[in-house]
């Protein structure tokens, strides 16, 4: 249908999957290449299944269009936030527990969560072929991919992400695009070997940056894509909107022809790509404070700042410039105090932020994952990590992860190492990787 949007259908069942035909994502940092490409409302389904809670999968201005109740589908969370504002809505939301299979109809589907997020769907059909829906779940962690294989033996399509989904590389830095692809190509393989499918979607990476803080990002990774994956050309299908497969017919089917087709539609799309959203530059130093401080007796009001502040980490904080307004602030996680920086201060920045994002991020829990997605956001490459461990505990939060009683240590801040950004960035220069040690051991 559309990005990470498919149908299923069955004789019995049809489960629409991941809508998003309407808006923008990730605060204004993407767009479809392709927008309003159908109306939800005219799509005939039983069931809607949400794979995650990010707004390319989960878009609420696509979901408005719905004008009469439907049945959801979403994994089980601790704090049930989406269940919630579904209900709320008018609409039913079956919670699924990971790896429990469930009977939707003559379909049967089960979910794996990884990363305490994102889902996988198992989809096991009438006529006993089977589809797994990776999307953009990094099913290499948390061993997903063994626990999946020995469930499901046979898996004839997978559908997959192609492409990376978050910030890649400051202005002018060209390499770390590409290790973030090649990242990306080399799950693939990982899935190809492991799971064998008779082919292999590419999808969930049809959007483009439309910022004008990050359109600089924008180019088709298609051609490097295939080129990587030559050796699997017979695997391939790339979709374009309205196509219909059937599953045992595409099995055996040479897609050559219509992949031509579908790039050839998806470079015309991306040809016509300008920038649509713009930075809000009536943010102030003011409204910066105000959000500082309520963020600051939020997150230690829903957490114990005992179980994460120790001798050694207390007086840690986060510097950040915001160019639109000339300054830079440092921001104490420990104690509620926000500096301005004199003019001419020569130390530099952890992260280079708008006031706008600035704010956002101190308003909400997603903050660090949403900026680690839209790329409306620059780093200094050596104390990077500083801002992941500070938005750590809020990010957390976001997910129903609270710290009260233990102790949030360096065991656990480890798993910023795992990000994709981090990933990137260590690897770019190994001033990176001393500096996120060193920090690490003040939290113990």
């Amino acid at each position: 249908m559309n990005h990470s949007c498919i149908v299923l259908e069955s004789p019995a069942t049809r489960i629409l999957c991941d809508p998003w035909f309407e808006g923008t994502a990730f605060n204004d940092g993407w767009r479809l290449l392709v927008e309003h490409s159908h109306r939800i409302d005219e799509i005939p389904c039983d069931y809607i299944w949400l794979s995650h809670e990010h707004p390319d999968h989960f878009s609420i201005p696509t979901l408005r269009g719905l004008g009469a109740p439907r049945r959801f589908l979403y994994q089980k969370t601790r704090d049930g936030k989406v269940r919630a504002f579904l209900n709320a809505k008018g609409h039913t939301c079956t919670e699924m527990d990971e790896g429990v299979t469930y009977t939707f109809g003559d379909l049967r589907q089960t979910i794996y969560v990884s990363d305490g997020y994102d889902s996988a769907a198992v989809v096991e059909f009438p006529d006993g072929s089977v589809f797994l829906n990776a999307n953009d779940a990094r099913l290499e962690m948390g061993g997903n991919i063994e626990r999946i294989r020995s469930r499901h033996p046979r898996i004839d399509v997978l559908a997959a992400q192609f492409s990376y989904a978050n910030w890649a590389g400051n202005i002018g830095d060209e390499a770390t695009p590409v290790h973030q692809q090649d990242l990306v190509i080399a799950r693939l393989k990982t899935y190809i070997e492991a799971f064998q499918p008779k082919k292999l979607i590419l999808f969930a990476s049809f959007v483009h940056y439309a910022h004008e803080e990050n359109f600089y990002w924008n180019r088709s990774w298609l051609p490097y894509v295939m080129n990587a994956l030559r050796d699997y050309a017979g695997l391939i299908v790339i979709p374009r909107p309205d196509q219909v497969f059937g599953m045992q017919d595409m099995l055996s089917h040479d897609f050559a022809a219509e992949n031509r087709e579908s790039i050839a539609f998806w470079e015309s799309a991306a040809a016509g790509i300008r920038v649509k959203d713009y930075t809000n530059r009536g943010v102030g130093l003011d409204d910066i404070h105000h959000a500082y401080h309520d963020f600051f007796a939020r997150i230690w009001s829903d957490n114990a700042i005992a179980a994460v502040m120790t001798d050694r980490n207390r007086d840690f904080s986060l510097v950040a410039h915001l160019p639109d307004l000339g300054r830079s602030v440092r921001l104490h996680l420990f104690q509620d105090r926000l500096d301005l920086l004199p003019d001419g201060e020569t130390t530099p920045p952890d992260i280079t932020v708008t006031a706008e994002t600035l704010c956002f991020l101190l308003k909400n829990n997603f903050g660090r994952g949403t900026l680690t997605i839209n790329g409306r956001i620059q780093f200094n490459y050596p104390s990077a990590h500083r801002f992941f461990i500070f938005f750590f505990v809020p990010y957390a939060n976001n997910i129903g992860i609270h710290f009260r009683e233990g102790r949030l240590d360096a065991d656990k801040l480890q798993s910023i190492a795992r990000t994709s950004v981090m990933m990137s960035i260590l690897k770019a220069t190994s001033e990176a990787r001393a500096n996120f040690d060193r920090d690490l051991l003040a939290f113990g």
